[in-house]
């Protein structure tokens, strides 16, 4: 689907690769709202054996152990296997260790008490601050101080100063060398952090807070809030002596342990203690809780009864449509105080008042007074392009909506006549009955500018059409954010306000002018995201819940309609193509979701089913493939073995069909146990996020790798890197899917590119919400099993 910006807009690139841009991509790795399903078919899979292992072990992949936000990964997991009495995890043949790494062998030291342990902090602290240094240098050197945004007392060479005369001067008795590990593991995290970032933005890196302040996408922000953490365990018999090395760091210690912490309690040390005894009886304690929702715009309330004649201002404006002649007396008053209700007053009666020669005099004349002022605003912001702009189409008023819509466009934007901070909001009863007038509120310009065009005063406070399903649309938008990847926050530039405006305007078509949705071919796919679902098991949970906000508001969206003047047929058709058209990516593929291996694994067809599906031959066909393979381009698509969890009957069978050689993917027939999609996500670690035990049984079974992790090579980079199964399974799987991973080895004290481990993810200070799917006993149990 096209995002139509109508006939007189810029040129725009298409939607769909600011999408792919965006990181509609990454929405498929995000939590769906709600418990994960159960194992559908958990009975029918457990009666088929599960075949032999075949899988072979995956070979490293280019970069995997080299790059500095991986080593700063291995380097927390190995502090973290040291502090419990384990050997650091081998790296494997012909793979050399960072030289920052010596900070675990160094930490090691320290712990046992070691004369030496000063002696190996110097070196990590000397190297460590050489290779800042030099990020350093390049930094200054790549922007200029001029350049530079980051807060005063919060520059890179100001941090790298400050932690460098900590971690280098020679530590006396206990509590010295404790800042001086501290001091260290700050210089060696904040090297790896600035060899991981984007070059020119360096020198606005604000080392002190880890946040990137030169950039706009979230997506962009992958280094932000990365920090190595002194193993929990370390505060016990030490509690002092980390509260005294935090208090010496001052701004620049971060979260010195590992321990997990709720907001406001960073320095919680005797929180940290108890969880570091007991982290199961502590667990609910440290528990990050979930964030309210916030709405996406505005608030939606029922819908008011008018009030009784006389009305005030702000009744006229909202009641106008019900009862035109109470309405009348108030905007005429309102007309003689200021710019907004001339424009007001001037709408009115050409809405609402039969056309004359009279009516038109009085329109004319408060037209004129419109124009008048807002050639002065004009002026007066030094905007004067504004009067003779050719894109606002201006002319003189002949009774037409067409007439109107030049003055609109010019009197908001000059700001003469604004209902809100930036523009004018039309009355939705006005808009209502002229839904031409909607065509004022179309994006001009491909920028920022677009946000003081005009806009519809349904959607913001002045008016409302009686009977639209209000909250249900709007919780339908802000829901699809999940299956857009949070497209418009993550758009960089001004264009985003005319992405958004053209949403707007399709958004108010729903509310003012249904049949308007009637032109046009209707898309294709039973519902938004259908083709989409289809392409990872996350966007097909995603979907799943989509579909419980979509099914009821198309019902009343219908029965509304059909208020309207629409019949059964036509309610229908509309419904379903605004439902299509007011989010981001809903016609993924432009078609159907073909007939397909991938379709029916999906659906659920049973081990049976699949077999005679594979025996007629309808896995040969590569053609049938090709809306899938469209809504890849925009979007990836994982594996078929990724999808086959989401139906664990499936995967046996899956592992008996006999493809040719490298047609696999042509074929959509990868059924590695092992195979990644783009990100690097294995099957096991899907099974893991979607809660299918059984299918992970199979995958383990089957030869697959335990403790495999993502790895993104191409922007946008991932936040939260190098995640495991099991962290999947700490964020979102039941007690049986942790145990499961950790009995078949599954390493506890991985870390990912920000630091955090499993425990982490599990009690919600990971990049999603804490596991909801255990109960508190669980949880506490999880937090030992984890830590």
């Amino acid at each position: 689907m096209l995002l139509a910006f109508g006939k007189r807009a810029r040129a725009f690139a298409s939607w769909s690769s600011l999408v792919l841009a965006a990181g509609l991509v990454a929405a498929c790795d995000k939590p769906a709202a709600g418990p994960p399903s159960p194992d559908a078919s958990a009975s029918a899979s457990t009666s088929t054996p599960a075949p032999a292992p075949i899988a072979a072990p995956p070979e490293p992949r280019p970069g995997e152990y080299d790059q500095p936000r991986r080593v700063l990964a291995r380097i927390q997991g190995n502090l973290e296997r040291v502090a419990d009495g384990k050997e650091p995890v081998k790296l494997p043949a012909g793979v050399e260790a960072d030289p920052l790494e010596a900070l675990v062998g160094a930490y090691k030291v320290v712990l046992a008490s070691d004369p030496a342990a000063a002696d190996a902090l110097a070196k990590v602290a000397a190297l460590a601050k050489a290779r800042l240094d030099e990020k350093v240098s390049s930094a200054l050197g790549e922007r200029g101080r001029e350049k530079a945004s980051t807060p005063k007392g919060h520059e890179i060479e100001t941090y790298t100063k400050h932690v460098s005369v900590l971690a280098l001067e020679k530590p006396k008795g206990p509590d010295g060398l404790m800042l001086q590990l501290a001091a260290t593991m700050r210089l060696v995290d904040a090297a790896l952090v600035m060899e991981s970032g984007h070059k020119v933005y360096d020198d606005a890196y604000d080392l002190f807070d880890r946040a990137d302040l030169m950039l706009l996408r979230s997506l962009d922000h992958f280094r932000d809030d990365t920090w190595l953490r002194l193993p929990c365990r370390t505060i016990l018999g030490r509690r002092a002596l980390v509260e005294a090395a935090a208090k010496r760091l001052g701004q620049a210690a971060g979260p010195l342990l590992s321990c997990p912490t709720p907001e406001k309690h960073e320095l919680d040390f005797e929180l940290m203690e108890r969880f570091a005894k007991d982290p199961g009886e502590s667990a609910a304690a440290v528990r990050k809780p979930r964030k309210p929702e916030t709405r996406r715009s505005r608030a939606i309330e029922p819908t008011p009864a008018a009030p009784a004649p006389p009305w005030d201002r702000d009744a006229a404006i909202v009641f106008m449509g019900e009862n035109p002649d109470a309405a009348e007396k108030p905007l005429e008053a309102a007309s003689k105080k200021d710019v907004v209700g001339k424009l007001d007053y001037a709408l009115f009666l050409h809405t609402f008042r039969p056309q004359s020669a009279a009516r038109d005099a009085k329109i004319k004349k408060l037209l004129g007074e419109v124009v008048k002022a807002s050639t002065a605003a004009a002026k007066k912001n030094n905007d004067e392009l504004l009067i003779e702009e050719p894109l606002f189409e201006r002319r003189d008023y002949d009774g037409t909506d067409e007439s109107l819509l030049g003055l609109l466009r010019f009197a908001s934007s000059s700001t003469a006549a604004e209902t809100t901070s930036s523009f004018y909001a039309i009355p939705c009863a006005v808009l209502v009955a002229r839904p031409k007038l909607v065509d004022a509120t179309e994006p001009l310009y491909g920028t920022s500018r677009d946000n003081f065009l005009p806009r519809s005063g349904c959607g913001w406070g002045r008016g409302f059409v009686r009977g639209f399903p209000d909250v249900e649309f709007e919780q339908w938008i802000d829901a699809a954010e999940e299956a857009d990847g949070k497209f418009l926050w993550n758009f960089s530039g001004t264009m985003r306000f005319a992405l958004a405006s053209g949403k707007n305007v399709e958004a108010e078509t729903m509310r003012t002018n249904p049949r308007k949705l009637l032109e046009g071919e209707a898309p294709p796919m039973a519902w938004p995201y259908e083709t989409w679902s289809y392409m990872t098991p996350e966007s097909r949970a995603i979907y799943q819940n989509l579909l419980r906000i979509a099914e009821p508001l198309k019902a009343k969206l219908v029965a509304h309609y059909k208020t309207r003047g629409l019949d059964e047929k036509e309610a229908e058709r509309a419904a379903h193509t605004g439902l299509f058209r007011v989010v981001w990516g809903a016609s993924c593929g432009d078609k159907p979701p073909p007939l397909s291996l991938r379709k029916r694994v999906v659906d659920g067809a049973s081990a049976a089913d699949l077999r005679v599906f594979i025996a007629a031959g309808e896995t040969k066909n590569a053609a049938s493939l090709l809306p899938f393979q469209a809504c890849a381009k925009i979007t990836g698509m994982d594996p078929l073995v990724h999808m086959a969890v989401l139906n664990p009957a499936a995967l046996p069978v899956l592992w008996e069909i006999s493809v040719e050689p490298g047609k696999e993917r042509e074929l959509d027939l990868v059924v590695d146990p092992n195979a990644p999609n783009d990100f690097g996500k294995t099957p096991l670690m899907a099974a893991a996020q979607q809660n299918r035990v059984e299918s992970a049984r199979i995958l383990l079974q089957r030869g697959a790798a335990v403790d495999r992790t993502t790895f993104q090579t191409t922007e946008p980079l991932l936040g939260h890197d190098a995640r495991t199964a099991l962290m999947y399974a700490a964020a979102r799987g039941s007690l049986p899917m942790i145990r499961l991973l950790l009995d078949a080895g599954a390493d506890k004290y991985a870390a990912d590119t920000k630091g955090l481990r499993a425990v982490d993810y599990l009690l919600g200070h990971g990049p999603v919400p804490a596991n909801s799917v255990l109960s508190p006993a669980e949880l506490a149990e999880a937090a030992k099993l984890l830590y």
